[in-house]
């Protein structure tokens, strides 16, 4: 697992949410060995298991299944702390896409954002590295109405300024009318990725009323945060961070080891007690990012392989069909008759 502990920043609001709708919380958080009072203090965290099991038990428990959306309904930009600031004070659209893809891993861990642009269309895209079905909803739905939230207070000043479609990875849920909180014409459900899109022509365009100096400030304390929580991933996700941050280039076993001050050897052994090793966290990358390429950016095979180190096209096909069971082409295939 990636990430020992998630941080307790928003679990006032899921609180909130819960007593409104009768959960019993203390007697709950109790099966887990855990304390309302220590969840709400600044700077809490909760272990992945912990809060796996809770929202488990909410969604599986109780007839809450919008959970996700009644959590983010209530998260405004003045919720998120140095976060907010940033995303508030981005000179343009591209800047705030470039720090939520730094640092929203300090609010939201296991979420990663990736965009390209496609068309006229500049495209964002919410993968999530560790939860799955309801629990993947939840943490979409949360995040997602939480960033269309942030994305409003933006549109306060720039009313011009549209979201041209959402998409998500799951099937349109049963509730899906409640999904006219995020007052887009265009929703997509079961598109094989979750995110969204809007105009080219708003990713560089100048914002109004916006702070460099609170920016940077944002940015630096984001950027301790997110030292901080190091300390909580494993050796694992430290690894998969710096492969993450250095994508273009794919750093060797010797460029990450020094970026973690450990010796090769010493990083192979610490990846050997978390029952892995540097190839196969390489590997499992270049399956996700494979998937990203031909499938949502729409390359073809040659460019992917390219882009994910392998020189030889043939060497890419046999290593994707050792991921995914078939050839890109099979795989590309099989996606567009289950849309």
């Amino acid at each position: 697992m990636a990430v020992n502990k998630l941080p307790g920043f928003y679990f006032g609001h899921l609180f909130n949410v819960l007593n409104e709708h009768a959960v019993p919380l203390e007697q709950w958080l109790a099966r887990y060995n855990l304390s309302k009072q220590k969840l709400m203090q600044p700077g809490s965290n909760i272990s992945t298991e912990q809060f796996d099991g809770l929202i488990h038990d909410v969604l599986t428990q109780t007839e809450i299944q919008h959970l996700g959306l009644l959590v983010g309904q209530r998260l405004h930009i003045a919720h998120h702390g140095a976060f907010g600031l940033g995303i508030l004070n981005g000179r343009s659209l591209r800047e705030i896409i470039d720090f939520v893809q730094e640092y929203l891993i300090t609010r939201v861990p296991f979420i990663e954002i990736t965009t390209f642009e496609e068309g006229n269309e500049i495209i964002v895209l919410a993968n999530d590295s560790h939860w799955s079905g309801a629990m993947h909803r939840f943490v979409i739905e949360a995040v997602s109405l939480a960033m269309f939230n942030l994305f409003l207070a933006l549109k306060q000043r720039h009313p011009e300024i549209s979201i041209n479609r959402l998409f998500f990875d799951y099937d349109k849920p049963t509730y899906h009318k409640k999904y006219q909180l995020f007052a887009t014409s265009s929703i997509e459900y079961n598109h094989g990725f979750s995110g969204l899109a809007f105009d080219l022509k708003w990713a560089d365009f100048a914002l109004k009323d916006v702070d460099p100096m609170s920016f940077e400030q944002a940015r630096q304390l984001c950027e301790a945060e997110k030292l901080k929580f190091s300390q909580h991933m494993s050796v694992s996700g430290r690894v998969r961070q710096c492969i993450i941050a250095n994508e273009s280039e794919f750093p060797s076993l010797q460029a990450i080891a020094d970026k973690l001050f450990m010796s090769p050897r010493t990083l192979h052994r610490e990846l050997a007690k978390e029952g892995t090793n540097f190839k196969e966290i390489v590997e499992q990358f270049q399956a996700k990012k494979a998937r990203e390429y031909l499938l949502a950016y729409g390359y073809p095979v040659s460019k992917a392989a390219m882009l994910l180190g392998y020189s030889d096209t043939a060497n890419f096909r046999r290593a994707f069909k050792r991921w995914y069971g078939c050839s890109p082409s099979e795989y590309l295939n099989n996606e567009s008759q289950s849309e």
